[in-house]
C-alpha cells in the first residue's frame, strides 16, 4: 500500500473511531448502527466495513485507545512529573496527603467523564467476554498500582496500616467506585435531587480515604 493510501486509510479509521466515543456520550452501543456510524464520521458504509468486519470489532479498537490514552499519562507522570499538565509536586515541596488523594481523585472524574460513553460499551464488552485476555490494560494497571504505592510510602509515618501495599489495594476500590453509577448508566437512576454532586463526591470521598489512611 502507497504511503499516501495509508495514511488515508488511517485517517478514516480514526474518524470512524472518533464518530463511535462521540455517538456513545449520549446513546447506548447496542443503539447504534453501521449506517448511523458512517454517517456521524462522513464516510461511505462501506469505509466502515473495510475496516472493521461488524460493530462488534469497534470495541477491542476502541479498548486499544482507552489503554494508549492511560499509559500516555502514566508517562508523563514518570518523565515529567505532571498530571495532566498539573506538576505533582509544586516548588519541590511534597504536597500534603490530603491535596494527594483529592488530586487522584479529581484525575480519576477527570478520565472517566470525559470517555464516559466508551467505558460504558467496554464494560459490557469486558462483562460479555470474561476469558478476554487484555496483557497491556493489565500492564498498565499494574504500573499505575505501583505508581500509587510508590505516592503513598512518601507518607508512611502518617498512614496508620502497616501494609501500604493492602492500604492501596482499598483506595484503588474506592476511586473505582466512585463514579460507577455514571458509568453504568446514561442516564442515572438517582433523581437529581437525590444524587450529590460531582464536587461533593469528589470532597466526601477524598475525605473517606483520608480517614481511612490515617483515621483523622
Amino acid at each position: 500500500m502507497a504511503k499516501a493510501q495509508q495514511k488515508r486509510a488511517i485517517a478514516t479509521r480514526e474518524k470512524i473511531l472518533d464518530a463511535i466515543e462521540e455517538m456513545l456520550e449520549d446513546q447506548e452501543f447496542e443503539a447504534i448502527s453501521i449506517a448511523d456510524l458512517a454517517r456521524r464520521a462522513g464516510v461511505a458504509v462501506g469505509s466502515v466495513y473495510s475496516h472493521f468486519k461488524d460493530k462488534d470489532a469497534l470495541l477491542p479498537a476502541l479498548l486499544d485507545r482507552q489503554v494508549k490514552r492511560g499509559e500516555a499519562r502514566l508517562k508523563e507522570i514518570r518523565e515529567q512529573g505532571t498530571m495532566d499538565g498539573v506538576p505533582v509536586v509544586s516548588d519541590g515541596h511534597l504536597p500534603s496527603l490530603r491535596d494527594t488523594i483529592e488530586k487522584a481523585i479529581v484525575g480519576a472524574f477527570k478520565q472517566i467523564t470525559e470517555n464516559l460513553g466508551v467505558r460504558r460499551a467496554l464494560l459490557t464488552y469486558r462483562r460479555l467476554n470474561p476469558d478476554l485476555d487484555l496483557p497491556e490494560a493489565n500492564r498498565m494497571r499494574d504500573d499505575a498500582f505501583a505508581a500509587l504505592v510508590g505516592q503513598l510510602e512518601h507518607y508512611r509515618d502518617e498512614i496508620r496500616h502497616e501494609d501500604i501495599t493492602e492500604a492501596a489495594k482499598m483506595v484503588v476500590y474506592f476511586v473505582n467506585i466512585l463514579f460507577l453509577d455514571r458509568v453504568v448508566y446514561v442516564k442515572s437512576p438517582f433523581e437529581t435531587h437525590m444524587r450529590p454532586s460531582d464536587e461533593e463526591l469528589i470532597e466526601n470521598y477524598t475525605n473517606m480515604v483520608f480517614h481511612y489512611l490515617t483515621g483523622q
